[in-house]
């Protein structure tokens, strides 16, 4: 990937809004997995969008609000929010909000950083999250396999729900799920949890899910006369 990570960050005045951060770790994520689909431009470490109240201004006032900052592959824009009228927001609402806020801030920062790549990377990724419904599930790792002569998708998933963020392997047949194991579940904003399986593969009969060294119950073997097709 060509951007590492790009977050959003919500704060009023010295506070951080760390459940408003959590909230929205997923739409971050769908956000960085798009513009890296388009985005071949100078590698970015980090994208950090600000979400800030006017207090967090006039509390520092040489913040440079409504403006980027770029140094050493970090990008930060400094977008001010209203949080009263943020709250009063469906959930839906808000994340049309936050989509239209972030679109806005990385054409601003491409254009403040002369960033041609960026913009138009921002561009598509904000056309094809809306296409999307701001949906940020995602196959996390899939392979191909052949089990009793059927051609299968093998895939891990991450969902992003409302208690938490979920990981899930699923066989499909012809786009169809036709076998579905739920596999693990952790708070939200945990980034760890969106890299630590690393791959499917047949092996004496089962399939088995590798990953991180440091996860316990990887690798995980799935026994093939376990799967109902």
């Amino acid at each position: 990937m060509n951007i590492d990570r790009t977050l959003f960050w919500f704060k009023d005045g010295d506070e951080m809004l760390i459940v408003l951060n959590e909230d929205f770790f997923g739409l971050g994520t769908l956000l960085n997995r798009l513009l890296n689909d388009r985005y071949d431009g100078t590698k970015i470490k980090f994208i950090n969008l600000d979400f800030a109240t006017e207090k967090t201004y006039e509390l520092h006032p040489n913040l440079p609000k409504e403006d980027a900052y770029y140094y050493g592959g970090h990008l930060r824009y400094y977008g001010v929010f209203n949080k009263e009228q943020f709250s009063s927001l469906s959930w839906t609402e808000r994340q049309k909000y936050v989509w239209d806020k972030a679109h806005q801030y990385l054409c601003k920062s491409a254009q403040s950083i002369k960033n041609k790549k960026l913009l138009e990377a921002a561009e598509y990724a904000y056309k094809k999250g809306i296409e999307a419904n701001l949906n940020p599930d995602y196959r996390m790792v899939e392979t191909d396999i052949n089990v009793s002569g059927q051609q299968l998708k093998a895939s891990v998933w991450v969902n992003f729900k409302e208690d938490g963020m979920y990981s899930k392997l699923t066989l499909e047949k012809e786009e169809e799920i036709v076998f579905e194991k739920d596999i693990d579940k952790t708070k939200k904003g945990v980034e760890f949890f969106l890299e630590m399986y690393k791959g499917i593969k047949l092996v004496n009969g089962n399939l088995v899910i590798t990953g991180h060294k440091d996860v316990d119950y990887l690798p995980l073997k799935i026994p093939l006369d376990k799967v109902v097709l």
